[in-house]
């Protein structure tokens, strides 16, 4: 048995969605149920906490590579935390350039990686 956590899914299309049938990859989130057929070499990240499915494949071959990763930060809570600290430090990048709040963004950043952290 392998050791560890799965934080986040991962789904590789692998087959052209025009190749098959049916083999829509479902995730069940709180605001409804969202279904997906990506082009071959699109993937998909999601967190692993959520309800999935796939769907039937009613005609061809559905190919895909599925994989697990594990999170340098443990909670999901703080890894949101996180994402939503570095889109705003990207958006402020992207309409002020590199300034002293940019910098004091990016500080926060990497401390609280850095606590959160292994």
């Amino acid at each position: 048995m392998v050791e560890g956590r799965s934080d986040l899914s991962l789904t590789v299309f692998l087959s052209d969605p025009a190749h098959y049938e049916g083999g829509e990859l479902v995730l069940e989130s709180p605001t409804g149920e969202q279904a997906m057929r990506l082009p071959a070499g699109h993937a998909l990240v999601y967190p692993s906490t959520l309800l999935h499915r796939v769907e039937p494949v009613r005609q061809g071959e559905r190919l895909v590579a599925v994989g697990w990763i594990e999170s340098r930060v443990r909670s999901a809570e703080k890894r949101e935390l996180l994402f939503e600290l570095d889109t705003a430090r990207r958006s402020l990048f992207a309409r002020e350039g590199k300034g002293e709040e940019f910098d004091l963004l990016c500080r926060c950043h990497s401390n609280l990686l850095r606590m959160w952290g292994p």
